[in-house]
C-alpha cells in the first residue's frame, strides 16, 4: 500500500481564522442540537479534485490513532465530511483527542493548544483513507 494523494483540510473559518461559531466542529452548537454534532468543512476546489467519493457515498477511513470512521460528503455541493450513522461520532472523536468535554465549544487555542488547526486525508493506492491528526512532533 503506498499513499498516491494527500488533502489538508482546515478545522478554522477560511475568512475570520477561527472555529466556527455554528458549523465545522462546532456545528452542534446551534439551538437545539446535540453539541457534540460536527463536520469537517470541504472547500470546493477539493470537491472538484474528485480526491473523495461523490456526496452520499461512504468511505472508510483509518486514524492515525487506530480509530475506524465511516465519513461521506455531504451538505450543498459536498462542502462537509460527516460521520452519516450519527454527527456526534466525529465531534466526539475531535473532543477527545483535544482533551475537552463532551459538547464543549472548541476554540482556535484549544486547537493550537493541542498542536494542530486541520487535519491531513491521504488516500492508498487500494482506495482506501487515513485520517492524520496527529500532534506534531517537536
Amino acid at each position: 500500500m503506498s499513499i498516491i494523494d494527500t488533502v489538508i483540510l482546515s478545522l478554522l473559518d477560511s475568512n475570520t481564522h477561527e472555529t466556527h461559531l455554528s458549523s465545522g466542529l462546532n456545528w452542534g452548537q446551534r439551538k437545539n442540537r446535540e453539541p457534540n454534532q460536527a463536520y469537517i468543512p470541504v472547500p470546493a476546489k477539493v470537491v472538484r479534485t474528485g480526491f473523495f467519493p461523490p456526496g452520499g457515498k461512504h468511505f472508510e477511513v483509518l486514524t492515525d490513532d487506530s480509530e475506524y470512521l465511516i465519513l461521506r460528503l455531504e451538505q450543498d455541493n459536498d462542502k462537509a465530511i460527516t460521520t452519516p450513522e450519527n454527527n456526534s461520532i466525529l465531534g466526539k472523536y475531535f473532543r477527545n483527542r483535544l482533551g475537552l468535554n463532551t459538547g464543549e465549544f472548541v476554540t482556535r487555542e484549544h486547537l493550537e493548544k493541542y498542536g494542530r488547526t486541520d487535519v491531513t486525508f491521504y488516500k492508498t493506492s487500494n482506495g482506501e483513507y487515513l485520517l492524520d491528526f496527529s500532534k506534531p512532533s517537536n
